[in-house]
């Protein structure tokens, strides 16, 4: 070995050896990886994170951000199928997944010191996932409708059903199909909303069977629901409020929204860290999606409410948004287990 070589050998032994004495793992270190992998939904969702979050997290931390698209169902696999190296950082997680990867236990519990923007959100934003995650934002169920087409809209979810039921709104309604991810929660809603339970899901099935005949389409995605709007296909249906929003600002002056008694579904996205991932980058990230200014442009985009307490929603949309209070959701572990037989009697008594 050369004089130079050796010289080489020995510093880079010697940095080793630092950083082994430091106790310091140059993964969890924000100046040894310049990159964080975290995830998104496509179109609006993702010019969010790259124009909104991934900016003020730079700044913060000097680290990249990259994002993979997708869903919960794929991300929550490739994290479960690379436990001790997992693609993923931090994850965006529908909340059945989120509780899959605590049972897991492949994601850390959030705390205000890690997480210090945790602060200003409502405990039932991460108590749904025992604090292994937070919602950054939430949406609400309603119906939308036609304002030419539906003249009175109904109030509540019984009465939705009851004239659904006798053909007041024709073969014009889209609702949800058992492929979609949220269904099963929405069968749990409509059970308690119609006098049942997660135990006793009859009322629920009761009044999808009354409303089948007049379902012009039950739609498997989003986007799919959205096309129907747009084409008039249905003219009154379930969604959640962001996305009608959304559509209603694009210019569709009469399309309408309404939340209908006694409660509505929240929609929830839990952002989780990963663990065994770069976790003190990915703590940092889940706070930045948490910081009141990048959310509120995420807000005007997206038309889906933060939940961080301290974001000034604009004097113009002040009253789309709903109280947190008002919002529900199932117990997740209850809803799993819940989940085949509600697929069976779907497959029985709606698809049958």
């Amino acid at each position: 070995m050369t004089v130079e070589a050796r010289r080489k050998f020995l510093a880079t032994m010697a940095a080793g050896g630092a950083t082994t004495a430091l106790g310091l793992n140059s993964s969890l270190v924000f100046a040894a990886d310049k990159h964080i992998t975290v995830t998104s939904l496509g179109g609006r969702w993702e010019q969010s994170i790259r124009n909104h979050f991934a900016p003020l997290f730079k700044k913060r931390t000097g680290a990249d951000v990259r994002i993979v698209l997708g869903g919960s169902a794929q991300w929550t696999a490739q994290i479960m199928s690379q436990p001790n190296r997992p693609p993923l950082d931090a994850v965006d997680n529908a909340p059945v997944q989120a509780i899959t990867l605590v049972d897991k236990q492949q994601v850390l519990k959030l705390t205000p010191e890690k997480v210090p923007n945790l602060k200003d959100i409502p405990p039932i934003f991460s108590d749904l996932v025992e604090g292994y995650g937070v919602s950054y934002q939430y949406g609400t169920s309603g119906i939308w409708f036609d304002k030419r087409k539906v003249a009175q809209a109904p109030d509540s979810w019984p009465e939705f059903f009851e004239r659904a039921g006798r053909g007041e709104f024709g073969k014009k309604i889209a609702f949800p199909d058992i492929s979609y991810q949220s269904t099963p929660e929405l069968i749990w809603h409509i059970a308690t909303c119609m006098g049942g339970s997660m135990s006793n899901l009859d009322p629920a099935f009761t009044a999808l069977r009354k409303i089948k005949p007049y379902v012009t389409k039950f739609w498997g995605t989003a986007i799919e629901a959205e096309r129907l709007i747009v084409s008039r296909d249905a003219e009154i249906g379930w969604l959640w409020d962001g996305r009608v929003y959304a559509m209603m600002d694009a210019g569709d002056q009469s399309l309408e929204f309404k939340r209908l008694k006694p409660s509505s579904l929240f929609s929830l996205v839990f952002a989780q860290v990963v663990k065994g991932g770069n976790t003190d980058l990915a703590m940092e990230w889940v706070n930045t999606l948490l910081d009141p200014e990048p959310l509120l442009e995420y807000y005007k985009l997206i038309q889906y409410t933060p939940t961080n307490r301290k974001v000034i929603i604009p004097e113009a949309t002040k009253s789309r948004v709903m109280p947190a209070s008002e919002g529900v959701a199932p117990n997740m572990r209850e809803l799993i287990k819940a989940t085949p037989q509600m697929i069976a009697r779907w497959n029985a008594e709606i698809r049958g």
